[in-house]
């Protein structure tokens, strides 16, 4: 099967929603008996996560499945990256990492997380490792806006 692909607006409904405690089977669940409610509080009300509901009614194998087993944001802003990697991973901006123009850098990541980075972000992202500790099991990365080909 094909990797599900969401948008950046569906990954950060998902990933706020993980951040806020909810388990992957207890989103799945929630969604498939449209309980919008539960979500009310996530974030203070930040977030109106009609879309999602959206989605699982349309297609509800494929939100389970990019639930259960990953996804990759359709487009992702420098913005998008930055929100994957604060609600995913706890890492926020200029206190785990250099953010610049075009590129996020220093990013300290543990290998797992590393393979879930590469496969979640846009194609229009690259990964750049710049150093490894392989006795931690991290890597230090920079994300950075790919260039695009000259025609």
């Amino acid at each position: 099967m094909s990797i599900v692909k969401l948008s950046q607006w569906e990954m950060m409904l998902l990933e706020a929603a993980r951040a806020s405690g909810f388990v992957d089977e207890e989103i799945i669940h929630k969604l498939r008996t449209d309980n919008r409610a539960a979500f009310a509080d996530v974030e203070g009300g930040r977030f109106d996560f009609s879309d999602l509901f959206e989605l699982a009614q349309q297609d509800l194998l494929t939100i389970e499945t990019a639930i259960r087993e990953g996804y990759q944001i359709k487009f992702t802003t420098i913005n998008g990256v930055k929100f994957l990697l604060n609600k995913r991973y706890g890492l926020t901006a200029e206190a785990d990492y250099t953010v610049q123009e075009t590129a996020l850098d220093q990013i300290r990541l543990k290998d797992d997380a590393l393979a879930a980075v590469h496969t979640t972000l846009s194609p229009n992202w690259r990964i750049i490792e710049l150093e490894k500790f392989p006795t931690s099991k991290e890597t230090v990365v920079r994300i950075e806006l790919a260039q695009s080909l000259p025609q």
